[in-house]
Protein backbone atom coordinates (compact mmCIF):
# COMPACT_ATOMS: atom_id res chain seq x y z
CA UNK A 1 0.00 0.00 0.00
CA UNK A 2 1.31 3.85 -1.06
CA UNK A 3 2.12 6.13 1.58
CA UNK A 4 -0.03 8.73 1.99
CA UNK A 5 0.23 11.35 0.26
CA UNK A 6 -0.31 13.77 3.39
CA UNK A 7 2.06 11.91 5.78
CA UNK A 8 4.48 11.86 2.80
CA UNK A 9 4.28 15.40 3.01
CA UNK A 10 4.32 15.71 7.04
CA UNK A 11 7.25 13.47 7.40
CA UNK A 12 9.28 16.04 4.85
CA UNK A 13 8.02 18.97 6.71
CA UNK A 14 8.56 17.73 10.45
CA UNK A 15 12.38 16.82 9.31
CA UNK A 16 13.22 20.05 8.07
CA UNK A 17 11.27 22.13 10.82
CA UNK A 18 13.49 20.18 13.33
CA UNK A 19 16.66 20.44 11.03
CA UNK A 20 15.82 24.32 11.28
CA UNK A 21 15.60 24.64 15.34
CA UNK A 22 18.96 23.08 15.25
CA UNK A 23 20.94 25.05 12.87
CA UNK A 24 19.25 28.50 13.65
CA UNK A 25 20.49 27.28 17.07
CA UNK A 26 24.28 26.88 15.88
CA UNK A 27 24.18 29.84 14.48
CA UNK A 28 22.90 32.22 17.11
CA UNK A 29 25.36 29.92 18.94
CA UNK A 30 28.62 30.59 16.53
CA UNK A 31 27.43 34.94 16.35
CA UNK A 32 27.04 34.69 20.14
CA UNK A 33 30.67 33.62 20.98
CA UNK A 34 31.77 35.49 18.91
CA UNK A 35 30.68 38.65 19.60
CA UNK A 36 30.86 38.00 23.42
CA UNK A 37 32.22 41.38 24.70
CA UNK A 38 31.69 43.83 22.28
CA UNK A 39 30.18 47.06 23.12
CA UNK A 40 28.11 47.48 20.38
CA UNK A 41 24.11 45.39 20.47
CA UNK A 42 23.78 46.83 16.77
CA UNK A 43 25.77 43.63 15.32
CA UNK A 44 22.84 41.46 15.99
CA UNK A 45 21.43 43.00 12.74
CA UNK A 46 23.28 41.19 10.46
CA UNK A 47 20.91 38.10 11.48
CA UNK A 48 17.78 39.67 10.56
CA UNK A 49 19.36 40.47 7.24
CA UNK A 50 20.80 37.01 6.53
CA UNK A 51 17.56 35.90 7.03
CA UNK A 52 15.53 38.70 4.62
CA UNK A 53 13.46 39.39 7.83
CA UNK A 54 13.85 42.71 8.07
CA UNK A 55 10.35 44.40 6.95
CA UNK A 56 9.02 42.22 9.94
CA UNK A 57 10.85 42.69 12.43
CA UNK A 58 11.27 46.87 12.26
CA UNK A 59 7.33 46.07 12.21
CA UNK A 60 8.08 44.79 16.02
CA UNK A 61 11.26 46.38 16.62
CA UNK A 62 12.48 49.74 17.26
CA UNK A 63 15.94 48.46 16.59
CA UNK A 64 18.23 45.60 16.18
CA UNK A 65 19.55 45.05 19.79
CA UNK A 66 20.93 41.98 21.27
CA UNK A 67 17.62 41.18 23.42
CA UNK A 68 15.18 42.26 19.94
CA UNK A 69 17.01 40.00 18.08
CA UNK A 70 17.32 36.78 20.42
CA UNK A 71 14.01 36.98 21.18
CA UNK A 72 12.79 37.36 17.66
CA UNK A 73 14.71 34.20 16.38
CA UNK A 74 14.01 32.12 19.37
CA UNK A 75 10.97 33.56 21.32
CA UNK A 76 8.68 34.90 19.36
CA UNK A 77 5.65 32.51 17.68
CA UNK A 78 4.27 35.24 15.73
CA UNK A 79 6.93 35.20 13.66
CA UNK A 80 7.47 31.67 11.84
CA UNK A 81 11.09 32.14 11.60
CA UNK A 82 11.77 31.17 15.24
CA UNK A 83 12.97 28.64 17.07
CA UNK A 84 9.73 28.11 18.79
CA UNK A 85 7.74 28.29 15.94
CA UNK A 86 10.02 25.41 13.66
CA UNK A 87 9.51 22.94 16.88
CA UNK A 88 5.33 23.96 17.37
CA UNK A 89 5.33 22.95 13.46
CA UNK A 90 7.54 20.11 13.54
CA UNK A 91 5.13 19.04 16.60
CA UNK A 92 1.56 19.88 14.46
CA UNK A 93 3.11 17.65 11.25
CA UNK A 94 3.82 14.96 14.01
CA UNK A 95 0.66 15.24 15.92
CA UNK A 96 -1.12 14.52 12.52
CA UNK A 97 1.46 11.48 12.12
CA UNK A 98 0.29 9.43 15.97
CA UNK A 99 -0.71 6.78 14.30
CA UNK A 100 2.48 6.42 11.75
CA UNK A 101 5.11 7.82 14.13
CA UNK A 102 6.98 5.24 16.64
CA UNK A 103 5.47 6.45 20.36
CA UNK A 104 9.53 6.88 21.23
CA UNK A 105 9.55 9.76 18.51
CA UNK A 106 6.24 11.39 19.93
CA UNK A 107 6.95 11.09 23.16
CA UNK A 108 10.20 13.26 22.67
CA UNK A 109 9.11 15.43 20.57
CA UNK A 110 6.52 16.26 22.54
CA UNK A 111 8.76 16.27 25.83
CA UNK A 112 10.66 18.65 24.12
CA UNK A 113 8.26 20.68 22.80
CA UNK A 114 6.61 21.21 26.32
CA UNK A 115 10.29 21.93 27.68
CA UNK A 116 11.26 24.95 25.20
CA UNK A 117 7.91 26.58 25.41
CA UNK A 118 8.84 27.42 29.40
CA UNK A 119 12.29 29.28 28.05
CA UNK A 120 11.97 32.97 29.08
CA UNK A 121 13.56 36.22 28.63
CA UNK A 122 16.11 34.58 31.42
CA UNK A 123 17.37 31.87 29.29
CA UNK A 124 17.79 33.88 25.86
CA UNK A 125 19.62 36.10 27.86
CA UNK A 126 23.91 36.56 26.86
CA UNK A 127 25.38 34.86 29.79
CA UNK A 128 22.89 31.78 29.66
CA UNK A 129 22.49 31.59 25.78
CA UNK A 130 24.71 28.78 24.86
CA UNK A 131 23.33 26.64 27.96
CA UNK A 132 19.44 27.61 25.78
CA UNK A 133 21.41 26.39 22.46
CA UNK A 134 23.00 23.69 23.71
CA UNK A 135 19.32 22.05 25.18
CA UNK A 136 17.55 23.23 21.68
CA UNK A 137 20.35 21.08 19.68
CA UNK A 138 20.68 18.38 21.85
CA UNK A 139 16.79 18.18 21.88
CA UNK A 140 16.43 18.29 18.19
CA UNK A 141 19.57 15.91 17.90
CA UNK A 142 17.84 13.41 20.24
CA UNK A 143 14.67 13.56 17.85
CA UNK A 144 16.86 12.72 14.64
CA UNK A 145 18.70 10.06 16.59
CA UNK A 146 15.34 8.07 17.76
CA UNK A 147 13.62 8.72 14.09
CA UNK A 148 17.31 6.83 13.18
CA UNK A 149 16.86 3.44 15.47
CA UNK A 150 12.94 3.35 15.47
CA UNK A 151 11.39 4.74 12.21
CA UNK A 152 10.00 2.12 9.63
CA UNK A 153 12.07 2.08 6.16
CA UNK A 154 9.52 2.96 3.88
CA UNK A 155 8.67 5.61 2.00
CA UNK A 156 8.11 8.10 4.86
CA UNK A 157 11.76 7.39 5.67
CA UNK A 158 12.86 8.54 2.48
CA UNK A 159 11.07 11.77 2.61
CA UNK A 160 11.67 12.26 6.41
CA UNK A 161 15.10 12.31 4.87
CA UNK A 162 14.59 14.60 1.78
CA UNK A 163 13.26 16.86 4.41
CA UNK A 164 16.15 16.85 6.85
CA UNK A 165 19.06 16.77 4.41
CA UNK A 166 17.56 19.55 1.79
CA UNK A 167 17.14 21.61 5.31
CA UNK A 168 20.77 20.63 6.14
CA UNK A 169 22.10 22.11 3.09
CA UNK A 170 20.67 25.35 3.03
CA UNK A 171 21.14 25.85 6.51
CA UNK A 172 25.34 25.24 6.03
CA UNK A 173 24.96 27.40 3.36
CA UNK A 174 23.51 30.17 5.28
CA UNK A 175 26.00 29.09 8.12
CA UNK A 176 28.91 30.31 5.61
CA UNK A 177 27.24 33.60 4.45
CA UNK A 178 27.05 34.38 8.22
CA UNK A 179 30.22 36.17 7.40
CA UNK A 180 29.10 38.39 4.58
CA UNK A 181 26.15 39.60 6.52
CA UNK A 182 28.03 40.81 9.40
CA UNK A 183 30.60 42.62 6.85
CA UNK A 184 27.97 45.00 5.50
CA UNK A 185 28.54 47.16 9.00
CA UNK A 186 32.60 46.87 9.10
CA UNK A 187 35.13 49.25 7.83
CA UNK A 188 37.98 46.67 6.74
CA UNK A 189 36.26 43.64 5.09
CA UNK A 190 39.55 41.65 4.44
CA UNK A 191 40.37 41.59 7.71
CA UNK A 192 37.32 40.67 9.14
CA UNK A 193 37.54 37.48 5.89
CA UNK A 194 40.66 36.05 7.19
CA UNK A 195 39.53 36.43 10.74
CA UNK A 196 40.43 32.95 11.76
CA UNK A 197 38.57 33.34 14.95
CA UNK A 198 35.39 33.04 13.38
CA UNK A 199 36.07 30.62 10.93
CA UNK A 200 36.93 27.98 13.76
CA UNK A 201 33.79 29.15 15.28
CA UNK A 202 31.95 28.49 12.08
CA UNK A 203 33.67 24.82 12.00
CA UNK A 204 32.66 24.87 15.49
CA UNK A 205 29.31 25.42 14.86
CA UNK A 206 28.87 22.70 12.45
CA UNK A 207 30.59 20.17 14.52
CA UNK A 208 33.54 19.80 11.64
CA UNK A 209 36.73 21.13 13.74
CA UNK A 210 37.91 17.73 14.57
CA UNK A 211 37.35 16.10 11.27
CA UNK A 212 38.74 19.67 9.43
CA UNK A 213 41.71 18.99 11.54
CA UNK A 214 41.86 15.47 10.03
CA UNK A 215 41.37 15.83 7.03
CA UNK A 216 43.29 19.18 6.27
CA UNK A 217 45.95 19.04 9.19
CA UNK A 218 46.92 23.40 8.39
CA UNK A 219 45.70 25.77 10.20
CA UNK A 220 41.83 27.76 9.65
CA UNK A 221 41.76 28.88 6.46
CA UNK A 222 38.92 30.28 5.17
CA UNK A 223 38.90 28.95 1.86
CA UNK A 224 39.75 25.48 2.87
CA UNK A 225 37.13 25.83 5.55
CA UNK A 226 34.45 27.20 2.81
CA UNK A 227 35.04 24.22 0.67
CA UNK A 228 35.21 21.64 3.29
CA UNK A 229 31.52 22.51 4.15
CA UNK A 230 30.52 22.74 0.77
CA UNK A 231 32.37 19.82 -1.13
CA UNK A 232 33.52 17.37 1.63
CA UNK A 233 31.38 14.06 0.84
CA UNK A 234 32.02 12.60 4.04
CA UNK A 235 31.11 15.08 6.86
CA UNK A 236 27.34 14.61 6.96
CA UNK A 237 27.03 18.46 7.54
CA UNK A 238 28.37 19.52 3.93
CA UNK A 239 26.34 20.63 1.14
CA UNK A 240 27.66 18.04 -1.26
CA UNK A 241 26.86 14.79 1.51
CA UNK A 242 23.62 16.42 1.92
CA UNK A 243 23.10 16.24 -2.30
CA UNK A 244 24.67 13.03 -2.53
CA UNK A 245 21.85 11.54 0.57
CA UNK A 246 19.06 12.80 -1.11
CA UNK A 247 19.86 11.78 -4.77
CA UNK A 248 20.63 8.33 -2.52
CA UNK A 249 16.83 8.43 -1.82
CA UNK A 250 15.19 10.08 -4.95
CA UNK A 251 16.49 6.66 -6.24
CA UNK A 252 15.40 4.31 -3.21
CA UNK A 253 11.58 6.27 -3.86
CA UNK A 254 12.30 4.64 -7.69
CA UNK A 255 13.54 1.80 -7.59
CA UNK A 256 12.68 -0.17 -4.29
CA UNK A 257 9.21 2.06 -3.72
CA UNK A 258 8.35 2.08 -7.40
CA UNK A 259 7.51 5.70 -7.04
CA UNK A 260 8.27 6.83 -10.61
CA UNK A 261 8.56 10.79 -10.75
CA UNK A 262 11.55 11.53 -9.76
CA UNK A 263 13.13 12.22 -12.74
CA UNK A 264 12.41 16.09 -12.57
CA UNK A 265 13.88 16.30 -9.11
CA UNK A 266 17.13 14.48 -10.23
CA UNK A 267 17.82 16.69 -13.05
CA UNK A 268 17.62 19.13 -10.19
CA UNK A 269 19.98 17.55 -8.19
CA UNK A 270 22.49 17.00 -11.09
CA UNK A 271 22.71 20.86 -11.56
CA UNK A 272 23.03 21.28 -7.71
CA UNK A 273 26.16 18.93 -7.95
CA UNK A 274 27.46 20.22 -11.02
CA UNK A 275 27.27 23.80 -9.50
CA UNK A 276 29.09 23.12 -6.60
CA UNK A 277 31.91 21.54 -8.66
CA UNK A 278 32.47 25.49 -9.55
CA UNK A 279 33.09 26.04 -6.36
CA UNK A 280 36.24 23.78 -6.15
CA UNK A 281 37.37 25.68 -9.23
CA UNK A 282 36.85 28.82 -8.04
CA UNK A 283 40.04 31.35 -7.34
CA UNK A 284 38.65 33.08 -4.81
CA UNK A 285 35.85 31.16 -3.62
CA UNK A 286 35.99 33.00 -0.12
CA UNK A 287 35.51 36.21 -1.78
CA UNK A 288 32.42 35.36 -3.94
CA UNK A 289 30.92 33.43 -1.51
CA UNK A 290 28.05 35.30 -0.71
CA UNK A 291 27.01 35.33 -4.45
CA UNK A 292 27.90 31.75 -4.51
CA UNK A 293 25.88 30.89 -1.77
CA UNK A 294 22.40 33.14 -3.43
CA UNK A 295 22.72 30.89 -6.68
CA UNK A 296 23.16 27.30 -4.01
CA UNK A 297 19.95 28.49 -2.22
CA UNK A 298 18.18 29.10 -5.62
CA UNK A 299 18.62 25.69 -6.86
CA UNK A 300 17.73 23.73 -3.39
CA UNK A 301 14.47 25.67 -3.69
CA UNK A 302 14.05 24.43 -7.25
CA UNK A 303 14.65 20.55 -5.47
CA UNK A 304 12.21 21.83 -2.96
CA UNK A 305 9.91 23.08 -5.38
CA UNK A 306 9.82 20.14 -7.56
CA UNK A 307 9.47 17.77 -5.04
CA UNK A 308 6.27 19.57 -3.52
CA UNK A 309 4.94 19.54 -6.91
CA UNK A 310 5.87 16.16 -8.17
CA UNK A 311 4.56 14.33 -4.43
CA UNK A 312 3.05 17.08 -2.49
CA UNK A 313 0.03 18.41 -5.15
CA UNK A 314 2.02 22.22 -4.63
CA UNK A 315 1.21 24.48 -7.84
CA UNK A 316 4.26 23.74 -10.18
CA UNK A 317 6.73 26.82 -10.80
CA UNK A 318 7.42 27.73 -14.42
CA UNK A 319 11.04 27.00 -15.17
CA UNK A 320 12.85 30.40 -15.68
CA UNK A 321 16.74 31.52 -16.79
CA UNK A 322 18.69 32.59 -14.59
CA UNK A 323 20.94 35.61 -14.86
CA UNK A 324 24.65 35.35 -14.19
CA UNK A 325 25.95 35.69 -10.41
CA UNK A 326 28.87 38.01 -10.75
CA UNK A 327 32.15 35.97 -11.05
CA UNK A 328 30.04 32.83 -10.79
CA UNK A 329 29.11 30.67 -14.17
CA UNK A 330 25.67 29.63 -15.12
CA UNK A 331 24.69 26.06 -14.73
CA UNK A 332 21.57 25.18 -15.91
CA UNK A 333 18.37 27.08 -15.21
CA UNK A 334 15.98 27.16 -11.86
CA UNK A 335 12.75 27.85 -10.47
CA UNK A 336 11.05 30.26 -8.95
CA UNK A 337 11.34 30.05 -4.95
CA UNK A 338 8.13 29.42 -3.00
CA UNK A 339 9.81 27.54 -0.55
CA UNK A 340 9.55 30.39 2.35
CA UNK A 341 5.83 30.55 2.13
CA UNK A 342 4.83 26.79 1.51
CA UNK A 343 6.90 26.70 4.75
CA UNK A 344 4.69 28.75 6.58
CA UNK A 345 1.34 27.43 5.19
CA UNK A 346 1.65 23.75 4.06
CA UNK A 347 -1.10 22.14 1.73
CA UNK A 348 -2.84 19.59 3.05
CA UNK A 349 -3.09 16.70 0.10
CA UNK A 350 -5.07 13.56 -0.04
CA UNK A 351 -5.11 10.66 -1.64
CA UNK A 352 -1.89 8.35 -2.14
CA UNK A 353 1.42 9.85 -3.14
CA UNK A 354 2.20 9.67 -7.04
CA UNK A 355 4.13 6.75 -8.12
Amino acid sequence: MSLLARYAEHLFWMARYMERADSLARIIETHAAYDRGRESETSWKWLVQLYADDEEFEEKYTDASQRNVLHFYIRDLDHPGSILSAIKAARENARALRAYLPTEMWSQLNEFYNRIMLTGEAEIDIVHLSRTCGMIKSGCQAQFGIADSTLYRDEGWRFYGLGQFLERADQTSRLLDVKFAQLAAEESPQDRIADTTFWALVLRSASAYQAFQRIEACRVDPDRIAVFLLLNPSHPRSVSFCTHQMERLLHELRMRCRLARTGRALHHLDELTAYLQVAQQHADLVGNLHVFNDGLQRRLNAIADELGATFFGYAPHQPIVQTPEPGMPVIGNVTQSQSQSQSQSQSQSQGSAPS
